[in-house]
């Protein structure tokens, strides 16, 4: 069990700009992490707010901890680490056929 997440009421520059970033990202996983963040400003604990959301307690967790660290640049979803995957024509094949 996580300790609980002390989230402070952000200042009025902070809201509008976390409400508009969740308005115009078209990435679902970073919209649904600034959703987090409204939720944690609506004074939702880490674990309703993980139900809400279908995510982990921890995913939750580590978002809200980002942001406090760092602030919202920090929130978006990262892109993992290592060489993007590549789908060749023949993958692709192979994948389809399976279904």
């Amino acid at each position: 069990m996580t300790a609980p997440i002390t989230f402070p009421p952000l200042d009025p520059a902070t809201l509008a700009e976390l409400r508009q970033r969740y308005e115009d990202t078209p990435n679902v996983e970073s919209r649904t992490r600034y959703q987090m963040l409204l939720l944690a400003q609506q004074a939702y604990k880490v674990p309703q707010i993980a139900r809400m959301v279908l995510r982990s307690e921890d995913t939750v967790a580590r978002v809200l901890n980002r942001f406090l660290a760092a602030g919202l640049d920090a929130v978006p979803r990262r892109s993992p680490p290592g060489r993007e995957r590549r789908v060749t024509a023949a993958r692709a094949r192979r994948i389809a056929a399976r279904h």
